[in-house]
């Protein structure tokens, strides 16, 4: 059972206890999947023995397939099955990590939840590492969604010669967030076969899903597999696993003092990204109570690259987008304080704001030479020279030059590139390039432009 999005701001610690989170926006999976699935598993266990199914919802994989006994996981009583399984199969109703639990399966399958890291609660987070610290030599990473967490359950709850075969975001097999589970599972010597859906026709959901396979019993001496599934489920292999000639790129760390930044995370836009029309009635004053602020390019054009004050005022300014930051470096004017004063309790009580001394004191960033989209659908994101000096906000990264005349190379030589065949799709026809990833493009231009100088 796939759950996508996460819990709202104003959700409790209390309600986390009892696992509504994990309730949220819920997408079934689909029968084809099902299917696919359990061929790949009888197609390495014949008989699939003891299956576990961690956040189970109505047991959909216990119809499908071959296998001995069924178990599944299931915390919210609402989705599970409607009437009880046949013995000796059964749904347990409750929190997979549980402790004192015994997993002791064959087969681990299921589609485990999707729950973004910045929507889990602390509460959960504390029992899910507790519980699988006691089971395995895990290593947490505070980037993880949910579904990392439960693929570490899954290869706990199987023996030593144990199959795993989950649908999960195919993001899992390059993004750093799961750097220590993919090295984990190799440190091991585990074979794992990935194949890519590329059309898994869930509802509302726009993440590129794959399913994973991790055989313990490592008949291949742990090779990884990739592989590209039609919408016939005809399978390809992929030579590398951009689906393109080329390997992906590499994270690197800034060589030099030209780097790569990610976009300043405030603790909500609709609070801290005011449009025109917010910033005139609460009286609000450029520059002193907010300053220029892009968190999107998806509305213009790139039939230019340098971001103007005119450019800004036409696309954001006039046409009511999120444009205007907050300014709360120093003395803030009673205007700004009366707009803080008046905003409810529930916009201020994510983790962000509530991790802050003061909930709305975020330290400004520093203005970026370049300003670039991370996530784009063609050879490269869209990019723009930073002549306004707006700041880069949530999607938007930006670049910093070692010396501010450096951008017009930096930026010629980005525009060669396309990064389109070196990153791994996110979802249908969407990228995405990590900060270190275009830390790794800048540091090859950076040799480039110091070899010809």
């Amino acid at each position: 059972m796939d759950r996508t999005g996460g819990l709202p701001p104003s959700l409790h610690a209390e309600e986390s206890d009892r696992g509504v989170y994990l309730a949220r926006c819920q997408v079934d999976t689909p029968e084809r999947l099902l299917r696919f699935v359990w061929t790949q598993v009888n197609a390495r266990r014949p008989n699939a023995g003891d299956v576990v199914d961690f956040g189970c919802g109505d047991a959909r994989f216990s119809r499908f397939g071959t296998f001995d006994t069924y178990t599944g996981f299931e915390i919210d009583p609402a989705r599970g099955p409607r009437a009880p399984l046949r013995s000796p199969h059964k749904v347990v109703l409750g929190d997979a990590f549980e402790p004192g639990r015994v997993l002791d399966f064959s087969t681990c399958i299921g589609n485990p939840p999707y729950v973004r890291h910045h929507d889990l609660e602390e509460v959960w987070l504390g029992r899910a590492d507790k519980r699988l610290k006691e089971l395995m030599p895990y290593q947490a990473d505070g980037r993880s969604n949910a579904y990392v967490y439960f693929m570490w359950l899954a290869m706990a709850s199987v023996g030593a010669d144990g199959l795993v075969a989950l649908v999960i975001p195919f993001e899992w097999v390059s993004r750093p967030a799961s750097a220590k589970l993919r090295a984990f599972i190799k440190e091991q010597g585990w074979d794992v076969d990935v194949f890519h859906i590329r059309n898994a026709a869930f509802e509302r959901v726009l993440t590129t899903a794959c399913v994973a396979v991790i055989d313990k019993r490592a008949a291949l001496g742990g090779k990884w597999r990739f592989f590209d599934v039609d919408d016939a489920d005809v399978i390809t292999p992929m030579k590398e696993v951009t689906g393109s000639s080329h390997k992906q790129l590499a994270y690197q760390k800034a060589a030099g003092q030209t780097r790569a930044i990610r976009g300043l995370s405030p603790g909500g836009k609709e609070v801290f990204v005011l449009t025109e029309a917010e910033r005139i009635h609460f009286q609000l004053q450029y520059p002193s109570d907010v300053v220029p602020a892009v968190s999107s390019f998806r509305h213009i054009e790139q039939s230019q690259v340098t971001l103007t004050e005119a450019l800004f005022r036409k696309h954001y300014v006039h046409t009511g987008q999120r444009c205007w930051l907050l300014n709360v470096e120093g003395e803030i004017s009673p205007a700004l304080k009366a707009y803080l004063d008046q905003v409810p309790e529930e916009a201020r009580s994510n983790y962000t704001c509530k991790s802050r001394k003061l909930w709305w004191k975020f330290v400004m960033p520093k203005v970026a030479d370049i300003l670039y989209s991370s996530g784009f659908k063609t050879a490269r994101p869209k990019m723009f020279r930073n002549v306004l000096g707006a700041i880069h906000v949530g999607g938007i990264h930006g670049i910093h030059c070692e010396l501010a005349s450096d951008s017009p190379a930096v930026m010629a030589e980005l525009l060669k590139i396309d990064l389109s065949k070196k990153v791994v799709s996110l979802a249908k026809g969407f990228l995405k390039v990590e900060v270190r990833q275009m830390n790794t493009v800048l540091n090859d231009i950076q040799k480039r432009l110091a070899a010809r100088a």
